[in-house]
Protein backbone atom coordinates (compact mmCIF):
# COMPACT_ATOMS: atom_id res chain seq x y z
CA UNK A 1 0.00 0.00 0.00
CA UNK A 2 2.66 2.69 0.70
CA UNK A 3 4.21 1.66 -2.62
CA UNK A 4 1.02 2.75 -4.27
CA UNK A 5 0.56 5.37 -2.57
CA UNK A 6 3.85 6.69 -2.93
CA UNK A 7 3.25 6.39 -6.85
CA UNK A 8 0.25 8.10 -6.64
CA UNK A 9 1.62 11.05 -4.71
CA UNK A 10 4.92 10.85 -6.99
CA UNK A 11 2.50 11.33 -10.56
CA UNK A 12 -0.28 13.58 -9.09
CA UNK A 13 -3.67 13.39 -8.74
CA UNK A 14 -4.84 15.16 -12.49
CA UNK A 15 -7.96 13.49 -11.70
CA UNK A 16 -9.73 15.79 -9.77
CA UNK A 17 -8.82 18.09 -12.30
CA UNK A 18 -10.39 16.34 -14.99
CA UNK A 19 -13.61 15.55 -13.23
CA UNK A 20 -15.24 12.49 -14.17
CA UNK A 21 -14.79 12.18 -18.32
CA UNK A 22 -14.66 9.20 -18.99
CA UNK A 23 -12.46 7.76 -21.50
CA UNK A 24 -14.02 5.28 -24.09
CA UNK A 25 -12.24 3.36 -26.91
CA UNK A 26 -14.53 0.57 -28.90
CA UNK A 27 -15.55 -2.28 -25.88
CA UNK A 28 -13.17 -0.28 -23.10
CA UNK A 29 -14.50 2.85 -20.79
CA UNK A 30 -11.94 4.29 -17.96
CA UNK A 31 -13.36 5.92 -15.58
CA UNK A 32 -10.87 8.54 -13.98
CA UNK A 33 -12.92 9.34 -11.00
CA UNK A 34 -13.18 5.46 -10.03
CA UNK A 35 -9.65 3.99 -11.07
CA UNK A 36 -11.91 1.60 -13.12
CA UNK A 37 -11.66 0.06 -16.60
CA UNK A 38 -14.76 -1.83 -17.97
CA UNK A 39 -14.98 -3.79 -21.09
CA UNK A 40 -18.20 -4.50 -22.86
CA UNK A 41 -19.82 -3.44 -19.33
CA UNK A 42 -17.49 -5.89 -17.61
CA UNK A 43 -15.02 -4.40 -14.73
CA UNK A 44 -11.54 -5.70 -15.40
CA UNK A 45 -9.31 -5.91 -12.32
CA UNK A 46 -6.10 -3.95 -13.04
CA UNK A 47 -3.12 -3.10 -10.56
CA UNK A 48 -2.22 0.25 -9.71
CA UNK A 49 0.51 0.30 -12.87
CA UNK A 50 -1.78 -1.37 -15.21
CA UNK A 51 -4.53 1.39 -14.60
CA UNK A 52 -1.68 4.13 -15.19
CA UNK A 53 -0.80 2.22 -18.73
CA UNK A 54 -4.62 1.84 -19.59
CA UNK A 55 -5.20 5.44 -18.55
CA UNK A 56 -1.51 6.56 -20.63
CA UNK A 57 -2.41 4.84 -24.20
CA UNK A 58 -6.36 5.64 -23.96
CA UNK A 59 -5.58 9.38 -23.77
CA UNK A 60 -3.27 8.77 -26.71
CA UNK A 61 -4.78 6.78 -29.14
CA UNK A 62 -3.06 5.47 -32.12
CA UNK A 63 0.26 7.34 -30.73
CA UNK A 64 3.36 5.03 -31.08
CA UNK A 65 5.20 5.25 -27.27
CA UNK A 66 8.84 4.38 -26.73
CA UNK A 67 9.46 2.68 -23.46
CA UNK A 68 11.49 5.42 -22.23
CA UNK A 69 8.22 7.69 -22.61
CA UNK A 70 6.10 4.94 -21.02
CA UNK A 71 8.49 4.45 -18.00
CA UNK A 72 8.65 8.20 -17.51
CA UNK A 73 4.90 8.99 -17.21
CA UNK A 74 3.56 5.80 -15.31
CA UNK A 75 6.36 5.08 -13.11
CA UNK A 76 7.78 8.53 -12.95
CA UNK A 77 11.31 10.49 -14.38
CA UNK A 78 13.25 9.68 -11.26
CA UNK A 79 12.56 5.72 -11.88
CA UNK A 80 16.03 3.78 -11.73
CA UNK A 81 14.95 0.10 -13.02
CA UNK A 82 14.73 -1.76 -16.58
CA UNK A 83 13.02 -1.21 -19.43
CA UNK A 84 12.10 -4.37 -20.00
CA UNK A 85 9.52 -3.17 -16.98
CA UNK A 86 7.63 -2.02 -19.24
CA UNK A 87 7.38 -5.16 -21.65
CA UNK A 88 6.57 -7.26 -18.95
CA UNK A 89 3.64 -4.85 -17.80
CA UNK A 90 2.63 -4.63 -21.06
CA UNK A 91 2.33 -8.45 -21.28
CA UNK A 92 0.45 -8.33 -18.08
CA UNK A 93 -2.08 -5.85 -19.08
CA UNK A 94 -2.19 -7.77 -22.65
CA UNK A 95 -3.60 -10.61 -20.71
CA UNK A 96 -6.45 -8.79 -19.26
CA UNK A 97 -7.90 -6.60 -22.21
CA UNK A 98 -6.93 -8.49 -25.00
CA UNK A 99 -9.58 -11.28 -26.60
CA UNK A 100 -6.24 -13.29 -27.95
CA UNK A 101 -3.50 -11.74 -26.11
CA UNK A 102 -0.96 -13.82 -28.70
CA UNK A 103 -2.38 -11.67 -31.13
CA UNK A 104 -3.09 -8.47 -29.52
CA UNK A 105 -6.20 -5.91 -31.47
CA UNK A 106 -5.87 -3.33 -28.92
CA UNK A 107 -2.53 -2.66 -27.61
CA UNK A 108 -0.25 -2.90 -30.08
CA UNK A 109 3.62 -3.46 -30.33
CA UNK A 110 5.54 -1.31 -32.71
CA UNK A 111 8.82 -2.91 -33.41
CA UNK A 112 11.78 -0.85 -32.91
CA UNK A 113 10.06 1.87 -31.26
CA UNK A 114 7.12 0.85 -28.12
CA UNK A 115 3.59 0.50 -28.65
CA UNK A 116 0.57 1.79 -29.26
CA UNK A 117 -3.22 1.64 -28.25
CA UNK A 118 -5.61 1.26 -31.75
CA UNK A 119 -9.40 1.54 -30.70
Amino acid sequence: TARVDALVRRLGNDEEDSGNNELVSGPFVLNPRNRTLEKDGQRLKLTQIEYLLMKLFMENPGKAMSREDILAAVWGGDFSGELKTVDVNIRRLRMKVEDVPSSPQHLMTIWGIGYKWVN
